[in-house]
């Protein structure tokens, strides 16, 4: 993928932010007032063994990431001492299972993946109150929590030898850092985690079958921006950057998209376009409503900003379309 220069020559310190989509991932180099200095990425394949189903290999996400990093240095001119800090978003509900070391035991199932759609049906019809984020309507097959239960339901072998069942940003960040996090948009959005109401919702896990998966995800949930840790040694040595640069938690791509484009305010909308379509914009308040007929796509969640809501319209392949609130917790 070619790079594009912004002829930026500002002495730095700069921001680096990773991309991990659906059909490359990108790497970005900025200063600090979000100048572009220069973008590279890498071409990803995605796998159809069977209709309805999508895989990648997780490892060709860090090769790319590697590549693409070393290129954006190269191009930019820039030395790794000039990095200030690393920023990652991602696809959300692509799930991985790992050994203890982080090593993949399967491809991930991607987020446009619905194998699991009667796995979906059921979690709906179980009319638990963390279906709120649902409208109590529709569950996605697409969504983290039923193909969580396929994975223990047709992979049971390998998910109970699983030392993690992550999403794919968890992933990225613990390979940088070698710390097992996750963050509060994905999580609210794809897996029905709510703070406000405890966490983790035991009751709607517990109910489908679900709840040892509990103890597989990531022991930590992160605020978006908080610092995940330091880019171990490893990691700095194949990606060329400076041990220790400072790793933040990131989002869910497409919202990030959102606020990279300035949508933290009513009145703006922000189009989304690429491997799935989203219109964003931001609502004063979080949208909550117990009628299924009025909300039968309706979803919310927790935002990238904190005090922020952004409403979405999604498209996507495989999918209906759905209508989603992105909603902040307090950090």
């Amino acid at each position: 993928m070619a790079e594009m220069k912004s002829g930026s020559t500002a002495e730095g310190p700069y921001l680096l932010g990773m991309d991990i989509g659906t059909g490359s991932v990108r790497v970005g180099i900025f200063d600090r007032k979000g100048t572009p200095v220069v973008f590279e990425g890498v071409e990803l394949e995605t796998r159809h063994p069977r209709p309805g189903r999508a895989e990648q290999a997780p490892e060709t996400w860090w090769s790319g990431l590697a590549t693409a990093t070393r290129r954006a240095l190269e191009e930019g001119g820039l030395s790794p001492g000039k990095i200030l800090g690393i920023g990652v978003d991602a696809t959300a509900s692509t799930l991985l299972t790992v050994d203890e070391q982080g090593r993949p035991l399967l491809p991930a199932i991607m987020w446009m993946d619905v194998r699991a759609s009667e796995e979906a049906a059921r979690i709906e019809e179980t009319g638990d109150p963390a279906l709120k984020y649902s409208g109590y309507g529709a569950v996605s097959a697409e969504w983290g929590l039923p193909k969580v239960l396929w994975l223990k339901e047709n992979e049971r072998e390998v998910y109970d030898g699983a030392g993690r069942v992550c999403d794919c940003l968890d992933w990225i960040n613990h390979r940088l850092t070698g710390e097992w996090t996750s963050s509060i948009n994905v999580v609210s959005t794809k897996y029905f985690y709510d703070r406000d109401e405890g966490g983790w919702p035991e009751s709607l896990y517990g109910t489908v079958g679900a709840d040892d998966a509990l103890e597989k995800f990531p022991p930590a949930v992160l605020d978006v921006g908080s610092v995940v840790g330091g880019l171990r040694q490893e990691a700095a040595e194949e990606l060329g950057l400076r041990i220790g640069t400072p790793v933040a938690q990131g989002a869910l791509d497409a919202y990030s998209g959102a606020l990279g484009l300035g949508v933290v305010e009513p009145g703006k909308l922000a189009l989304i376009t690429g491997s799935s379509h989203g219109a964003n914009s931001t609502c004063e308040s979080q949208q909550r409503t117990a009628s299924p007929r009025a909300s039968r796509n309706t979803q919310s969640f927790a935002a990238a900003v904190p005090l922020t809501s952004v409403a979405s319209t999604y498209l996507a392949p495989c999918t209906q379309p759905s209508t989603s609130c992105l909603v902040a917790g307090q950090p």
